[in-house]
Formats: C-alpha cells, structure tokens, sequence
C-alpha cells in the first residue's frame, strides 16, 4: 500500500493549500452517525451474511465534523466513536475505538461526492471470546477510507470503505505459527451539516 499512502498525503497536502483566502461557501461543522460492517475481503459471501445474519459483523458509529470547501473541492476531518465486532474462524472479537478520517471530498454535479483520505485510529478495548488465539496489538493504528455519497442541502448519505494498514496478530494453536490480519469495514453513515455564518 505504499503508493496508495502517498497518493492519499499528496490529496491531503494539495487541499491544505487551497486559497483559504477565498470564500468558503458552505463551510460548517456538522454531526454524523450510521452502520458499521466489517468484511472478511469476501465482499459477495459477506453481503450475502447480512441479509442472511444482519447483525453478526455489525456495530455503530456517531461524531462530529468540520467541512472546510473551496468551490467543488472539501477539506473534511472527523472525530469519531466507532463499537463494531466481527466473527472469525478463532472466535469473535469485540473492539470500540476512536477514529480520525482527514478526507479529501470532491463533488460532481453538486450532489455527488468522492472522498479519500488517511484515518488514524486508537483502539479503547478489545475483547476476543479465545483471548490465547490473539495478540494484543498497539491502540494506535493508521488506515485509509474512501466512498462515495450524495447531499441534498444539509443531509449527507455515504458508502465508505476502510481498511486498516497495521497487522494484528492471531495463532493457530501455536502449530502453524502466527499469522496476520488487518479490520476493514464497509461504512454507512448520514450526516448534518451547519452552515457556518458569515
């Protein structure tokens, strides 16, 4: 994922530059909350478990954020409180974190939006239901989102997807050694905007 990260902070650092000194319309802090899916990378085996299991990989997320836009390109960072699970074939894990997406969103035709960029992480718990199959792994974690959406005034709808780039660990008995896997999630979220005053 090495040049996926540099095309991200390349995005980042051209909307930092834009010409704040311009006029921002549309500007403004806003609240958001939706659905969290974590997937297994199987996308079509998991979309089938969601209708046939809806709430065996599910959890929730809520936060606030800022939207600074110059014309059709947006700066958004997020602060976010994320519970979600997932099962495995070593058991469930349970994990509640808190996450900060630096988006770059790029809007077509006005109600359209595509959105990328970085998301660190800092995990406040997680529990696994086979503790000795799991390593505890750092709470700092760093991944990257990206999605479409569409707005209408206010009132945001969008589809991301998240994965996360730091390993965690898992062990099959201690026989075959260890091996890795990273959480990704598919995100579903609505959002408010307040339009800030001039």
């Amino acid at each position: 994922m090495p040049n996926f990260k540099k095309i991200a902070l390349m995005l980042l650092l051209s909307a930092c530059v834009l010409p704040f000194v311009q006029a921002q319309q549309g500007s403004g802090f806003g609240f958001k909350g939706g659905l969290n899916y974590n997937t297994s990378g199987k996308y079509f085996r998991d979309a089938g478990e969601i209708f046939s299991r809806p709430g065996e990989n599910m959890g929730y997320h809520v936060g606030v954020f800022y939207q600074l836009n110059s014309y059709d390109i947006a700066l958004r960072p997020e602060l976010i409180f994320t519970q979600n699970q997932f099962e495995t074939d070593l058991g469930r894990v349970q994990y509640q974190k808190i996450d900060l997406p630096v988006l770059v969103k790029i809007r077509f035709f006005r109600v359209i939006g595509f959105s990328i960029g970085p998301s660190f992480h800092y995990t406040l718990d997680e529990k696994f239901s086979r503790p000795d199959l799991f390593e505890q792994a750092d709470p700092f974690g760093l991944g990257f989102q990206m999605g479409l959406g569409v707005n209408f005034g206010p009132v945001g709808l969008d589809l991301r997807f998240e994965r996360e780039l730091n390993e965690r660990k898992y062990t099959f008995e201690n026989v075959l050694g260890k091996e890795d896997y990273k959480r990704q999630q598919l995100i579903l979220g609505m959002s408010f905007k307040i339009p800030t005053k001039k």
